[in-house]
């Protein structure tokens, strides 16, 4: 129904965007979006449906974790253009689980891409994940970008994962039913993550 039909019957006649219905919308839009992977997730193979799509919410989420992260400050200072990607298949390496990477565009591609960087999410592989826990995904996979004395460059994890991350945020952020504080308030150091640190091996 059209969102100005429904304000002409409102009873309340307030005249202003109706917080309700803005509400609802974007209620609906989140649960279409978990409906959408869900029903690609299941069906993907027998319709050949999608593997990889444009995700305008990452990059949006990605755009926002660059602006309160200060140790990501040069990517909006040197213009790094990144380009965010959601995969509906599961993905492995050496047998572990990828929750999403950060490639960076070479050679032949650059002609065709206009992207310094790519952040895929692997949707299959994330689907627990509080919005809190993929924001820290999205913080670890932007802080593999860096910019060395030849260039853009991709950075290595310093201890299987950024030691800032561990120290805010122990070394279990990523698993299964964490409570994770939101890293987009306060810089995320509103909340002092403890449970779950631990010596990474």
């Amino acid at each position: 129904m059209d969102d100005q039909l429904l304000c002409q019957k409102c009873i309340i006649k307030c005249g202003d965007s109706c917080a309700a219905l803005e509400a609802l919308t974007k209620l609906y839009k989140d649960l279409r979006t978990e409906e959408k992977s869900e029903i690609i997730r299941n069906l993907r193979k027998d319709l050949s449906l999608i593997d990889y799509e444009v995700a305008d919410d990452l990059k949006t989420m990605g755009e926002k974790v660059i602006n309160a992260m200060p140790e990501l400050s040069f990517i909006k200072e040197y213009g790094v253009r990144i380009g965010y990607v959601r995969s509906y298949e599961a993905k492995r390496d050496k047998g572990r689980q990828v929750n999403a990477n950060c490639r960076k565009v070479n050679g032949t591609y650059t002609a065709y891409l206009p992207f310094d960087f790519i952040v895929t999410f692997f949707e299959p592989n994330i689907y627990y994940m509080s919005d809190n826990q993929k924001k820290i995904l999205m913080l670890h996979e932007l802080r593999h970008i860096g910019i060395g004395e030849r260039g853009l460059r991709l950075e290595n994890h310093d201890v299987e994962d950024f030691k800032s991350i561990l120290d805010r945020f122990g070394i279990d952020w990523s698993g299964f039913d964490q409570e994770v504080p939101d890293i987009l308030l306060a810089g995320g150091d509103s909340v002092k993550k403890t449970k779950g640190k631990g010596k990474k091996k």
